[in-house]
């Protein structure tokens, strides 16, 4: 199943030593079960507490600005990132969506 992403989902870097999630997700007019969807230009994530790669507190960094393999549907500023999206950090990290933050399944 695939599921769109929302305010409150968990994010997993294979380098990371906890899990992290979006700082922010502002109103764009949408809502999912009463959270706010995240759009692919969403880089505001906090960090993942210790970089296992490079032996030092992490502080992410995207490597291309942009979340890959988002959904076929949005908003005019983009679109909706999914738990198939992934997004690669500077330091060779991968990030993945551990917990979308609802249930509602992509079209």
């Amino acid at each position: 199943m695939d599921y769109i992403v929302v305010d409150g989902a968990k994010i997993n870097c294979e380098y990371g030593s906890a899990d992290s999630t979006f700082l922010e997700v502002p109103y764009d007019g949408c809502t999912i079960d009463d959270k706010n969807p995240v759009i692919e230009s969403n880089l505001n994530i906090g960090d993942f507490v210790f970089c296992t790669l490079r032996k030092q507190a992490c502080v992410f960094k995207s490597l291309d600005k942009t979340w890959r393999e988002p959904a076929n549907c949005g908003i005019t500023d983009g679109k909706y990132i999914t738990t198939k999206s992934v997004l690669f950090c500077q330091e060779r990290g991968m990030l993945s969506i551990t917990d979308p933050g609802q249930n509602c399944v992509a079209e």
